[in-house]
This record gives C-alpha cells, sequence and structure tokens, in this order.
C-alpha cells in the first residue's frame, strides 16, 4: 500500500514565526555608476588584447582574411558594447560624478581617449561630446 504525502502537514511544521527575517539589503551592481565605468574600461583594454590575438591567429592563416577588417570590425563591437554602459553615466547626478573621480586613473582616462578618437573617426560626435565630459571630470580627481 502506498501513502501520499499530505502537504499540509509537512508545511505545517514550519510556523511563520520560525522563518527569519533578513533586515539585509542586497545593492543590484550592475545599476550601479562603479559598474558603469568598470565596464567601460574592462571592455576596451579586453579589445585591445583580444584584437592582438586574433590578428596573429589570421596573420598566421592561409591569407585568405582581410586582418584590417577583422580589426575594425572587432573594434566596432567592442566600442559600441562598451558605449552601453558608459552613456548610463548621468553627469548631472552627484553621485555618478563622485564615482567617475574616485574610479580615475590613467588607463581609465586613456580608453576615454580612445573611445574619443574612435567616435570621431565614424562621426558620432554627441558620444564623443559625453565621453569628453567624463574625460574632465576624470582629470579633477
Amino acid at each position: 500500500m502506498i501513502k501520499m504525502l499530505n502537504l499540509e502537514n509537512l508545511f505545517s511544521l514550519f510556523s511563520p514565526e520560525n522563518v527569519k527575517s533578513d533586515p539585509k539589503t542586497y545593492l543590484d551592481f550592475e545599476n550601479q555608476p562603479l559598474y558603469y565605468c568598470g565596464m567601460w574600461k574592462k571592455l576596451i583594454l579586453n579589445h585591445l588584447n583580444f584584437s592582438k590575438k586574433v590578428a596573429n591567429f589570421f596573420a598566421a592563416s592561409n591569407g585568405e582574411f582581410d586582418i584590417e577588417d577583422i580589426r575594425e570590425a572587432g573594434k566596432f563591437v567592442a566600442f559600441n558594447r562598451a558605449w552601453f554602459y558608459i552613456n548610463k553615466l548621468d553627469l548631472n547626478n552627484d553621485d555618478h560624478i563622485l564615482t567617475i573621480l574616485s574610479y580615475s586613473d590613467d588607463e581609465f582616462v586613456a580608453t576615454l581617449e580612445m573611445g574619443i578618437k574612435h567616435f570621431t573617426s565614424s562621426e558620432e560626435y554627441e558620444k564623443c561630446a559625453k565621453l569628453l565630459k567624463i574625460k574632465n571630470i576624470s582629470r579633477k580627481s
């Protein structure tokens, strides 16, 4: 004979008094200015490293690939994906400005300069303007 498990009896063992309330608040890190700055820098720097490796790989291949086209495609993808993050910075928000000031270092400024150069070459001047504002804020640190 098979007896079925009575779920009501099972769940009645756990009364609401036994459940601890968790007073902790968890921050969604992906929606923070530090994350936006970090992802910008990480994507650009990783692109530089990966681009060299890909170029060397295809250069050693049979030569059917245009290495410059591969570099340009990778650059386009990397900078536009990085823009997705850095564009979320609100330059009118004091918390975002303080984050830029505290996060800023030579590598971050260098990636901003690379972004300005990239978006200037593709005539995306609105993006250049925002990157320049971020660069100017980061230089104040």
